[in-house]
């Protein structure tokens, strides 16, 4: 790996791809370019069927093959287990910081040395920057950075179940540690987020909210914002019947209770103003 500022952070970077051949050069490439450098990379290849494995090689990375021939898992809490698969492997003792990057998400060049400068500012565990021709308002899934300390505290795993990305940063909130979301660390992809999502997709983020422990209003704005971004009427449908469909699937008393809190209907309710702008805004 290249040679990079003295004192630099160690970040690991864990990348799963599943024929990414069109997008896997431009990310690798971006990742690569970083200006400080990575002190670990891995692709977990999920049985590729396409050049990506043979266009990675042409890179510095450490490849593994997920042994487990499975359908597409796409927000099921499954791809938990492929994510993990990589995250096992990487020498976290020996790190600063552990990253998850998409297969099709292009990084700017000094992406890692912003945001770890930002987190070391400001004491956030988890952060992301954000993506051209989004607005968000939580660290993201892909291009999250995570404090090794917190990742070791959590078990260095994400849980197997829904909403698993989501858990990462509302469980470090629960804990009393800052969280941060840059928006002006500006990143892009190689397609638009959640393109290749079906209707029933949708139906498995809203067992995750439930899982969560999200209260009904703010879930059902959520619900809403599927129909500002044109995602459909059985989307929403879908989403809420998720949401209500879910009797079991739950994580720890602790944090259900903490999110409910959190998102309770004077949270909603309140700056309406600042609200309505953002929901007006949104073009994800």
């Amino acid at each position: 790996m290249k040679e990079g500022i003295k004192d630099h952070p160690k970040i690991g970077v864990v990348v799963i791809a599943r024929n990414e051949a069109e997008n896997i050069h431009d990310t690798l490439n971006a990742l690569f370019g970083q200006t400080i450098p990575l002190k670990q990379a891995i692709l977990v290849d999920d049985n590729s069927t396409d050049n990506t494995v043979k266009i990675a090689k042409n890179f510095d990375i450490e490849i593994t093959r997920f042994p487990e021939v499975h359908g597409n898992w796409l927000t099921r809490p499954e791809l938990a287990k492929v994510f993990n698969y990589g995250l096992r492997q990487l020498d976290v003792d020996n790190l600063d910081f552990v990253s998850i990057v998409g297969a099709d998400h292009i990084l700017s060049q000094d992406y890692f040395e912003q945001i770890t400068k930002r987190m070391t500012m400001d004491g956030s565990v988890v952060a992301s920057g954000a993506i051209e021709g989004e607005i968000a308002t939580a660290p993201r899934g892909s291009g999250r950075v995570i404090k090794k300390k917190y990742w070791k505290k959590i078990g260095s795993e994400l849980p197997v179940n829904y909403g698993y990305e989501t858990y990462v940063y509302v469980k470090a909130m629960q804990l009393g540690f800052n969280v941060s979301y840059y928006d002006d660390i500006m990143t892009k992809t190689s397609r638009k987020t959640a393109i290749t999502y079906k209707p029933i997709m949708y139906y498995h983020y809203g067992y995750a909210m439930r899982a969560l422990g999200y209260p009904w209003l703010h879930t059902f704005l959520r619900a809403i914002l599927l129909l500002k971004r044109k995602k459909g009427v059985k989307s929403f449908r879908l989403f809420l019947k998720g949401y209500f469909s879910n009797k079991e699937t739950f994580y720890e008393d602790s944090l259900r209770s903490f999110v409910s809190k959190k998102y309770n209907t004077r949270h909603v309710l309140s700056n309406p103003t600042d609200k309505i702008k953002r929901f007006i805004d949104t073009k994800y």
